[in-house]
């Protein structure tokens, strides 16, 4: 185990000591590797991160914005469905997609003109501020392009001359004597002219795009994600070397959101009032006509205001009911009170308290209770036989006699005076009753008028609502950070170069050597295969 644990140790340092044996393999990788590397660092266009941060803005419902308004008429509001003014919770998800949106990206990819992309002949790098040409068209050949057109534009004996390709409709070239000029392609009118005050000869490569394409690759290049879960903060970051372009996209952008959901907030408030006036004519139409039809009921059937007589019926049936009432427990008291004194049980007991009446009727019964209890006392005191005991009997059964008398009385009068009571209800009863039917469908009227005349309120406060949200304005983003450039650039990077220029050092050579060594080993043993 041990020996064969040297062999692979001899072996290891035996390749080791081979490729270090080739130092100058290694040593020209590294030459190499670092020129490649300096390029990189020197070519590549220095690239910047350019972020902006916005805040979504709740929209808030002006019930409960502006004091007076809401309460019922807003639980009316919803109620007839028309509480969509009321402030909601912001749907994150829905408005990033919405920012992301590829119609958005592409009217400002049109809009800016990314969508052009113009280049020197042998050159890689996109010339977006410092073209000497610009090439435009219509929205309408934009939208109706289905791919690319590539133009090359070159001067030749005093002519700007313009050669097209498109993968549709091939090869077409055009000449004009100054510029700018008008291209009448086969799908589309362009115009070409100078820019940034340029004049005079240029060659350039113009490469035109649908916005839809540029609008794809905006979406790839452009980060629009929340700041976090528990804010309405987005940010809206991308890579670019083309500073000013990343600034005006971005900046573009928020301004077209912005645009768009005030046109979108205008239409709604627009149909909103549209349909809102269209009512409120149709319910002030219908609020006069019932108005018309009551002041006619009156005049044919002389009334003057109804209501108040039926208050006044029901006001008085309600004092008779309370009266009946208090009449019924004092027929119920006076029927106890003839009930207790009846009874032989209680020939020498006085009445209960709760008995006892009030006023001139009492006096008899308070007296005829003052005698049994002066008689109880002397009898406690001494024994039926005293003489005294013997006159408070005789006294009792006396007020005994005027007891019954009164009690007989309240009976008497209660009895007449439920009667009287009851007579003056039935009248009342009469009364209503010849209320004619008429005055049930005068009642009817009102009510409607009534309902009429809520729904005309509640469409007018609404009406005032929409207005005012419409004269409200607010935009739908606030700007926390304008779209900016971070100080440190994100390419190129030194450390992408050190890193490329020790695995070329070490890998390129390792790769060479390691084919080479197997091609001279098949070489080898092509030949012995040969020679045997």
């Amino acid at each position: 185990m041990e020996a064969r644990q040297d062999k692979e140790v001899v072996g290891l340092k035996t390749i080791i000591v081979g490729y270090i044996g080739h130092w100058r393999l290694f040593v020209g990788a590294f030459v190499l590797a670092c020129i490649l590397g300096l390029l990189y660092l020197w070519l590549y266009p220095r690239t910047y991160e350019i972020m902006a941060r916005i805040q979504l803005q709740e929209d808030e419902g002006i019930t409960g914005s502006i004091p007076g308004l809401g309460g019922e008429a807003a639980g009316l509001m919803q109620t007839f469905g028309l509480g969509s003014m009321v402030g909601g919770s912001i749907s994150m998800e829905d408005e990033l997609n919405i920012i992301k949106s590829n119609m958005l990206m592409r009217r400002v990819a049109f809009e800016l003109g990314t969508q052009v992309e113009y280049t020197r002949p042998f050159s890689i790098y996109n010339l977006y501020t410092t073209s000497p040409y610009r090439l435009t068209t219509d929205s309408t050949t934009d939208r109706r392009l289905l791919g690319d057109i590539r133009f090359k534009v070159r001067t030749k004996e005093g002519q700007i001359r313009v050669t097209s390709r498109s993968d549709r409709v091939g090869k077409h070239q055009f000449a004009f004597a100054s510029l700018p000029a008008v291209i009448e392609h086969p799908e589309g009118t362009f115009r070409l002219d100078y820019a940034n005050g340029t004049q005079g000869a240029v060659d350039l490569n113009i490469r035109y795009k649908p916005s839809g394409w540029a609008a794809e690759e905006m979406d790839k290049a452009f980060l629009i994600e929340e700041y976090s879960k528990s804010s309405n903060i987005i940010e809206l970051s991308c890579t670019d070397y083309e500073r000013s372009r990343a600034i005006n996209i971005i900046n573009l952008i928020i301004a077209h959101y912005n645009r768009d959901a005030a046109t979108f907030k205008q239409k709604l408030h627009a149909k909103t009032l549209s349909y809102l006036d269209a009512r409120i004519d149709s319910v002030t139409y219908a609020l006069r006509a019932i108005e018309f039809r009551i002041a006619d009921y009156k005049h044919r059937n002389a009334m003057t205001d109804v209501e108040y007589d039926v208050q006044f019926y029901v006001n008085q049936m309600r004092d008779i009911q309370t009266k009946i009432i208090e009449l019924e427990t004092q027929i119920y008291l006076v029927k106890l009170m003839d009930e207790f004194v009846k009874n032989p049980a209680n020939k020498y007991t006085p009445m209960p308290g709760m008995m006892s009446p009030d006023g001139d009727k009492a006096s008899s019964i308070q007296q005829y209770n003052q005698a049994l209890v002066e008689r109880a006392r002397i009898i406690q005191n001494s024994n039926e036989q005293n003489p005294l005991v013997a006159n408070l009997t005789l006294q009792a059964d006396k007020l005994r006699e005027s007891v019954f008398l009164s009690i007989e009385n309240m009976q008497t009068a209660s009895a007449q005076a439920i009667a009287s009571v009851k007579a003056k209800e039935r009248q009342i009863f009469d009364l209503m009753r010849r209320i004619p039917d008429k005055e049930r469908d005068y009642i009817d009227l009102k009510r409607e008028q009534e309902i009429v005349q809520g729904i005309y309120l509640i469409l007018l406060q609404k009406k005032e609502e929409t207005a005012l949200q419409e004269g409200l304005n607010q935009d739908k983003v606030k700007i926390v950070d304008p779209a900016f450039v971070k100080k440190k650039a994100v390419a190129p990077r030194k450390i992408f170069a050190a890193i490329f220029v020790m695995l070329f050092t070490l890998i390129i050579p390792v790769v060479w050597l390691f084919c080479k060594t197997q091609l001279l080993e098949i070489a080898a043993e092509y030949r012995r295969s040969r020679r045997g």
